[in-house]
């Protein structure tokens, strides 16, 4: 189930993320893609039963595939940070629910988390 759900998801994912950075901008990457990405991980996941975990961790494949194709020179690098950081989310929302157990709270802090990495990762770029 969860292979099923990262295919599914980081399609979602890249329709809604590219939507919102023709809406928003760049701003998107940092502001949008955060929340589009948590929410379509998990919530499915969760509610199907399938392992939340994952599903992070393929749907971060799945973009490290996209990320190596567009990303150059720096494709290899991006791919890993890639999954390196959707396991990271994975983990934290795993473990959020675990500890408080609300999907509400999970998402926000999974959600801070990958804010937090985008902005890391933006200013490193630049």
């Amino acid at each position: 189930m969860a292979y099923v759900l990262a295919v599914l998801m980081a399609a979602l994912s890249f329709l809604l993320n590219r939507a919102a950075l023709r809406y928003a901008g760049v701003q998107a990457v940092i502001g949008w893609g955060p929340v589009i990405e948590e929410a379509a991980k998990t919530v499915p996941a969760f509610y199907l039963g399938a392992d939340v975990l994952l599903t992070h961790t393929l749907f971060g494949a799945i973009e490290a595939g996209h990320d190596w194709r567009a990303g150059g020179r720096n494709g290899p690098a991006a791919a890993l940070l890639s999954v390196a950081g959707h396991s990271l989310f994975g983990g934290l929302t795993v473990g959020a629910i675990y500890l408080t157990g609300s999907l509400a709270l999970a998402l926000v802090a999974a959600t801070a988390a990958h804010v937090a990495w985008n902005v890391a990762l933006v200013r490193l770029k630049g």
